[in-house]
């Protein structure tokens, strides 16, 4: 059924669009932002009024009016002051908590310690109780907190709120996390994937707009994807898009945690490889990691482990060589269905540029050269997206409810 537009969604989408627009281009001038949104100048200076008088943006520096001779023109930006965001990154045994401003700057983090067996209950009270000691321990006002982001590894129902699987953090599926803490907080309660919030903070503070359709892959311990088009993730109809770590690359192979076998997972992330590692580990395959570790294979780091494949440890560089070719066959199959912007990958081994100089080539050859080095991307380590992801989460949705806490 066809649906028109009230003039309250109307503002709501132009005070969305301006602090868009001042987030990823910075102080602007209310003529700047009239003529780039294409807008009248009355309805600018009334929703730049109303934001300002809300400490949502603030007045700085003037510029010389290009049209007016000897006038002047004063900038607006979003403000530093005053609003926060709050995210929880929950993992087994602990909750990262973390505070930013809506630029995405960190502005405090804890850590919360949680038994390894745990209940969604058991959580949500112990959370939101250590969640209020550090709110007033660093006198955060409630009323100018714009939100709690929730992130975790597993399959989320980000639009009702729904942790569907947590990936082995509780037994319990489908647990309402945001109905349960938003019974503890006046302020709004958002959950997500994690790496479909890595991804998001990634284009957040890179500000980019070839961002707008990305491929963004994380491989660290494990594997995970998110897909953003025209600037919204897709989530599929069950909430499992982009799941490129669970296709089947090695039938009959060995068991993944999804409960499948021969998943990309299996092979190509970081615990796939050191399992496969763990099998050629030996005097006679792997001479330099044996000797280091004096036979130990529980001493061998991934960082080592890559190290010795560079360096002439034949049962290591097969590991390395197998799961870079599988994994560079995946990615070049999505990416070329997808024909996104950008690809941009996640994790330890990417920073590593002798792996990815030589991933990007593969990548190259398996897309017969339609995609370049330029469309292939690395998340550099100071971005510490792991912590900012949750809360700038928040700011995001706060950012499309055009500065209002009613997402």
């Amino acid at each position: 059924m066809l649906c028109g537009t009230n003039m309250s969604d109307v503002k709501i989408s132009n005070r969305s669009a301006i602090l868009r627009l001042l987030h990823e281009s910075g102080a602007m001038s209310r003529k700047q932002i009239a003529a780039r949104l294409k807008l009248t100048s009355a309805t600018i200076t009334v929703i730049i009024n109303e934001l300002i008088h809300e400490c949502i943006l603030a007045e700085g520096i003037s510029i010389p009016n290009a049209g007016a001779a000897g006038r002047r023109e004063v900038l607006v930006e979003i403000s530093h002051e005053k609003y926060i965001a709050l995210g929880l990154a929950l993992g087994k045994g602990e909750v990262k908590f973390t505070a930013v401003n809506l630029y995405g700057e960190r502005i405090c983090e804890e850590t919360f310690v949680l038994p390894d067996e745990l209940t969604p209950r058991y959580f949500s009270d112990n959370v939101c109780r250590k969640m209020k000691r550090v709110i007033e321990s660093h006198g955060f006002l409630e009323d100018y907190i714009v939100g709690l982001g929730i992130i975790i590894c597993g399959v989320v129902d980000c639009a009702n709120g729904i942790i569907l699987d947590s990936d082995g953090l509780w037994e319990e599926r489908n647990v309402p996390i945001v109905k349960m803490l938003r019974q503890e907080f006046s302020f709004p309660v958002v959950v997500a994937n994690n790496v479909r919030s890595f991804a998001n903070a990634y284009a957040f503070l890179k500000r980019d707009p070839k961002m707008q359709n990305m491929l963004f892959i994380r491989n660290e311990a494990t594997m995970g994807a998110a897909l953003v088009l025209d600037g919204r993730f897709y989530d599929g109809d069950r909430n499992l898009s982009a799941g490129i770590a669970h296709y089947t690359v090695e039938p009959n192979g060995r068991q993944c945690h999804c409960g499948k076998r021969g998943c990309l997972d299996t092979i190509a992330s970081q615990d796939g490889m050191m399992v496969s590692l763990g099998e050629q580990f030996g005097k006679e395959r792997t001479p330099l990691l044996y000797h280091q570790t004096k036979g130990d294979f529980s001493k061998v780091t991934f960082s080592m482990f890559l190290e010795a494949a560079y360096s002439g440890d034949q049962g290591a560089y097969e590991v390395l060589e197998k799961a870079q070719d599988i994994f560079a066959r995946a990615v070049a199959f999505a990416i070329q269905l997808l024909d996104v912007q950008r690809v941009v990958f996640h994790g330890e081994m990417f920073r590593d540029s002798r792996f990815f100089d030589s991933w990007q080539r593969l990548l190259t050859e398996k897309t017969e050269g339609i995609y370049k080095e330029n469309t292939y991307k690395v998340v550099p380590s100071k971005m510490q997206i792991e912590l900012v992801a949750a809360p700038i989460l928040a700011v995001n949705f706060f950012f499309n409810a055009g500065g209002h806490k009613n997402y």
